[in-house]
């Protein structure tokens, strides 16, 4: 059983968020995993995509560069 995190977030943040279009869970999630917040909503944009097939191969390259912390600074 993996352990619960801790990402700060009430439950109002996280209605209010979800009221808003955004999962701030996920958000939390890949800023502490050091993805600066405007490339964690591009990629949550992007991920949606790949999983179902839609992602253009360069939205699959985009979200790869995002991910990959040496790549990301060639976005920044």
């Amino acid at each position: 059983m993996s352990d619960i995190e801790n990402l700060g977030v009430s439950v109002e943040e996280y209605l209010d968020g979800l009221a808003a279009g955004i999962d701030v869970l996920e958000l939390k999630r890949l800023e502490a995993r050091g993805i600066p917040t405007h490339l964690a909503l591009e990629l949550m944009v992007i991920m949606p995509k790949v999983i179902d097939g839609t992602a253009t191969p360069e939205e699959v390259v985009r979200g790869l560069m995002i991910m990959s912390p040496s790549l990301r600074q060639q976005i920044e």
